[in-house]
């Protein structure tokens, strides 16, 4: 097999009717993403993580073949529909991939939406998805740069218009859309709701997310950094450095098996398990 080395990839974007995203980094089956440069260029991270195991994923991967986290930009537009994605206990009830992910503001200065105010019910959500005024159960944060929260399986969320987002996630592809805002699809028709299973997937226990600088869960630990010249990286068997160039909006894997020195300015996003 040839040598590993940091991976670039070609650019994966998914367009939507609230705008669109790039998928960074993807080893998620419905959409790899596929190596831009050198001897592996071509190949998909699918396709990598099968075959190196621990020497890309690193040993703290639940499951060394298969590639854990999911990237991506948001670019938001309009308003997403309002979600909720299972998590480990509740996948069981819907068949769902479980999805943690955290969100780290990139620019503009719409709202978003994390989490349900104290005291909400599942019939109060039911009633006002139902009577449309469910925005009022929801907490909102003004988007800023550099806002960072956490949203874990569980927790209702929407991302606003006029919001750039750097996400981090579970490798999952599965979501809920409990609220839309009452706009309409392509086809003219309200889009589908799964107000059942959102119901089922719901934690009701889960406060409502604090603004914070860093995130460090059971998943990932992710950081930002400012750089003034270069960015070492080295290399760590346990884990694989996944890392985004805010300025020049590139995005870079480095391999449990490896280390790099990356020419690079400014504030970068660090990811590791």
């Amino acid at each position: 097999m040839e040598k590993l080395y940091p991976l670039t990839f070609r650019p994966n974007i998914h367009t939507a009717l609230w705008g669109r995203e790039s998928w960074e980094i993807s080893g998620h089956h419905s959409s790899p993403s596929v190596v831009a440069e050198g001897p592996l260029a071509g190949r998909t991270l699918e396709e990598l993580t099968e075959a190196y195991g621990t020497l890309l994923t690193g040993t703290k991967a639940p499951v060394p073949t298969r590639f854990p986290l999911l990237f991506k930009v948001i670019d938001a537009r309009d308003r997403l529909s309002v979600q909720v994605h299972p998590n480990e206990s509740t996948r069981a009830l819907t068949g769902g991939e479980p999805k943690t992910e955290m969100w780290h503001v990139l620019g503009g200065n719409g709202p978003i939406f994390a989490g349900l105010k104290p005291g909400t019910t599942p019939a109060i959500v039911e009633e006002d998805v139902r009577t449309g005024s469910f925005e009022e159960t929801l907490a909102r944060y003004d988007a800023r740069e550099g806002l960072t929260l956490f949203i874990p399986g569980g927790l209702v969320h929407a991302i606003g218009e006029d919001v750039l987002i750097y996400e981090v996630q579970q490798s999952s592809n599965t979501t809920y859309r409990l609220y839309d805002w009452g706009r309409v699809g392509a086809n003219g028709k309200p889009r589908q709701l799964h107000v059942a299973e959102s119901l089922k997937t719901i934690d009701f226990s889960l406060p409502v997310p604090i603004a914070r600088t860093g995130v460090s869960c059971q998943f990932f630990d992710f950081r930002p950094v400012e750089v003034l010249e270069t960015l070492d990286v080295k290399r760590n068997p346990a884990t694989f450095t996944a890392i985004y160039i805010v300025n020049e909006k590139r995005s870079v894997l480095v391999p449990a098996g490896c280390a790099a020195r990356i020419a690079c300015t400014g504030k970068v996003l660090v990811t590791t398990l």
